[in-house]
């Protein structure tokens, strides 16, 4: 009888084992955060994506209790500094604030992007929506989306669009004009915002999609006529802006966005924390009335959602890059 019991408690222990083990790593989760966050911008400093991330940083350090450190990690359009985090530990200490383009297009233009979305990621939440607008040339004379159209069925293949990026969203989102519309115009791609507003603003180009926030001063100034917002609904900074749904174009949509991830596998409870540390980010007046400013809105999203839109987004932009057959390498 003895040996039998001696027996019983020796299976039993050694059933216990695997969850002794696991006991210490989810209690450290539950404890999270311990230690100082690191939040990767996988961008220069002075850029949206390091706005953005400044903005929040402050408030998911008081919500969470532990200083938030920016830590500035740039190349190849967002995906190092993307990349960095999902090769980190997962344990809710590395986190990265990346732009879209770095999970749902990056990896459908190019073959060295070493992640796919959203299977090696932790999808938190979209933390910021920046819309896309389509502007002119004041010297094209066009002020509506259907004044250009008209225009560029009279003129085939004489108007050029730029784009804000090579590969990146602003350049699928003038393929995506081409396809939704039938216009037939030039699409010009450039190394970034800056030179494309340059060129736009000289007369070099005609047209251009990009980031709401890039255009304002120039809007606001009247050195560029605001065409279209391709967004499904308009900006509080320019309501007077029809939607290209608005104009009958309502699958014409090509809306930045950024968000707040983390490598594969994080612990449920940190999970739960920072989720709910974003949502209430959001709602801040420091984060709101910041992200307004530069014409963005904060906004929140469940990880359900996320992955949704994260789903279809990449297939969206998969599919008209590959019709244009828009690559970097």
């Amino acid at each position: 009888m003895k040996r039998r019991g001696l027996l019983r408690s020796g299976l039993a222990l050694a059933a216990s084992g695997p969850a002794l083990a696991l006991a210490p790593a989810v209690a450290q989760a539950q404890n999270w955060p311990t230690r100082p966050i690191r939040l990767i911008v996988p961008f220069p400093p002075g850029g949206p994506n390091d706005i953005i991330a400044r903005l929040y940083g402050p408030q998911l350090s008081a919500l969470l209790g532990q200083p938030v450190v920016i830590e500035n990690r740039a190349g190849a359009g967002g995906v190092v500094g993307t990349d960095a985090a999902v090769r980190a530990a997962p344990d809710g200490y590395t986190l990265v604030i990346t732009n879209g383009g770095s999970l749902v297009i990056s990896p459908y233009v190019s073959n060295n992007v070493p992640y796919k979305a959203p299977d090696d990621f932790t999808l938190l939440s979209i933390v910021t929506r920046v819309p896309e607008a389509l502007v002119a040339n004041p010297r094209l004379g066009v002020r509506t989306l259907p004044e250009l159209l008209d225009l560029a069925r009279r003129e085939p293949g004489k108007l050029n669009i730029g784009t804000a990026g090579a590969a990146g969203l602003s350049h699928l989102a003038a393929e995506l004009f081409k396809v939704q519309t039938g216009a037939d115009v030039v699409v010009v791609p450039y190394r970034g915002a800056a030179p494309s507003v340059t060129d736009l603003l000289s007369g070099q180009i005609q047209l251009l999609f990009a980031d709401l926030p890039v255009l304002m001063p120039h809007i606001r100034g009247g050195t560029l006529t605001p065409l279209a917002m391709a967004s499904t609904r308009r900006s509080p900074a320019l309501p007077n802006l029809p939607t290209t749904g608005e104009f009958g174009y309502p699958n014409l949509l090509a809306e930045n966005w950024y968000c707040l991830v983390g490598p594969a596998g994080l612990p449920q409870p940190v999970v739960a924390r920072l989720s709910e540390a974003a949502r209430k980010a959001s709602e801040t007046r420091e984060v709101r009335e910041g992200l307004a400013a530069q014409g963005a809105e904060a906004t929140w999203t469940s990880q359900e959602d996320f992955a949704a839109y994260v789903r279809s987004e990449a297939e969206k932009w998969k599919t008209i890059a590959e019709r244009a057959g828009v690559r970097t390498d």
